[in-house]
Order: structure tokens, then sequence, then C-alpha cells
């Protein structure tokens, strides 16, 4: 290979490289553990797990997974129980009402950098 064949295919890869994220070697990115995430993560574990399972795959068939959500979607459907726009299940209301605005946002954050097993899709 002449150097500017290797010089070329250097610089392509750098270029296909160049703002992917470092993920760890599982082709997941590493979740840092800060103050409000794992208060965030201890505050699910408590009101959340008994039906969306401790590491937000849902315990039952008809429970939902939370794992890797989209943080922007369950602050709406949680807003939503809130607010009274969604009502269809009463104890998932009573939960959201428990929660404060905080909250909302730091449980959706956790649930949205946890990790989704395929088999669980």
């Amino acid at each position: 290979m002449t150097k500017q064949a290797l010089l070329l295919s250097s610089l392509t890869a750098a270029l296909l490289l160049t703002g992917c994220e470092q993920q760890s070697g599982n082709g997941f990115r590493p979740v840092e553990m800060t103050p409000k995430l794992e208060a965030a993560r201890n505050k699910a574990l408590v009101l959340c797990s008994g039906c969306h399972g401790p590491e937000g795959i849902g315990t039952a068939d008809f429970n939902p997974n939370l794992a890797c959500q989209k943080k922007v979607y369950m602050v709406k459907q949680l807003n939503d129980y809130r607010n009274g726009q969604r009502g269809n299940h009463i104890p998932m209301v009573n939960i959201a009402k428990m929660l404060t605005e905080e909250e909302v946002d730091s449980i959706s954050e956790w649930y949205s950098l946890q990790r989704c097993p395929s088999d669980t899709l």
C-alpha cells in the first residue's frame, strides 16, 4: 500500500469515527452514577419495581418495560398521569401524583439509560 493510499484510508477511518460516542465493549454507554441518578434509582426501586421490575423490565406480559424508554416520552406519560390527562390506570395516577417534577425528570432519565436486553423485546 502506498503512503498516499494509507493516508487516505486513515483519514477516511478517522472521519467515520468522528462524532461516535465512546461505548463499552457490550455496545452500551457506561452510566455515570451521579447523586441525582442514585436518588432516582432508589425512588424507582420503591415505587416502580413491583410492576416494572428492578431493572425496568416488566414483571408480567401486560407491564411495559421502562428500560431504554425515551426520557421525553416517559416525562410526558408521567405528567399526563399527574395532570389527569391519562386516568385509565388508577395505580399509575396515584404513583405519578406522589412524584415531584424533578423526580419525574430524574426517574425518566434513569430508565432511559438502562440496558434493553434483546430477549425481552
